[in-house]
């Protein structure tokens, strides 16, 4: 199993704060990114190498719209050069807290050596 939470974390720690979706709470300021493993699997398995198809979901998280598109531009430059896609890109929004949420599920293929 390819692990790419190092990586990934690395590049979108350029742009905001970010943290594991998992452990989020109540007193973390905004705006801030979050990630999530959504998708590890094998797809196709030889004798020294296979390939995995990875997907994670990435939300950016504010107040305001507008900051962030200009976020979710970012992690998209960031997340491109290394591989990875933007499969679904959608909002959210809270009326109990007037937060936004871009939430964004990037893919890629991985490598796997077995030796």
């Amino acid at each position: 199993m390819i692990n790419y939470h190092a990586e990934l974390v690395s590049a979108l720690k350029t742009i905001l704060p970010t943290h594991y979706e998992l452990k989020l709470h109540s007193g973390l300021a905004t705006p801030c990114i979050s990630y999530m493993e959504v998708d590890n699997a094998s797809r196709e398995t030889g004798d020294t190498i296979g390939y995995s198809s990875l997907q994670y979901q990435i939300k950016v998280w504010g107040n305001k719209l507008e900051d962030l598109q200009k976020y979710a531009l970012q992690i998209d430059n960031k997340l491109r050069p290394l591989g990875w896609t933007r499969i679904s890109c959608r909002e959210l929004y809270d009326n109990e807290s007037t937060m936004i949420q871009k939430v964004m599920l990037y893919e890629a293929t991985a490598l796997e050596n077995f030796e």
